[in-house]
């Protein structure tokens, strides 16, 4: 049976599950899953049963389709650095490089 186009789901490791829930004891956070247009925190309770959490909103999800999910999971992407700007000090000192002129010898 084919996969409906927009029923993907993708699953993202880390801590971007904070954005859609808060930690509870009852539930281990592992990442976000995102299953069509619609995205939340993935977590596992202690009967091992998948959940997506959006808020207070609990979902139970299919446990063999997300395991296949997270067996090629990936862990999220680290923002780059903030590459800190020059002062003003800094972009008006000016570097002055003197180049030695080439000499010709004429022979008379």
């Amino acid at each position: 049976m084919k996969a409906r186009k927009g029923h993907e789901a993708q699953i993202t490791l880390g801590e971007g599950w904070r954005q859609f829930a808060f930690d509870r004891p009852d539930l281990e956070y592992m990442g976000v899953i995102r299953r069509g247009i619609e995205i939340g925190a993935l977590a596992r309770d202690k009967a091992s049963a998948f959940w997506q959490v959006n808020g207070d909103m609990r979902q139970v999800l299919n446990s063999s389709r997300i395991q296949a999910l997270l067996r090629s999971a990936r862990p999220a992407l680290r923002p780059a650095p903030v590459v800190r700007q020059p002062t003003s000090e800094q972009r008006a000192a000016v570097v002055v490089t003197v180049k030695p002129k080439r000499r010709v010898i004429v022979r008379d």
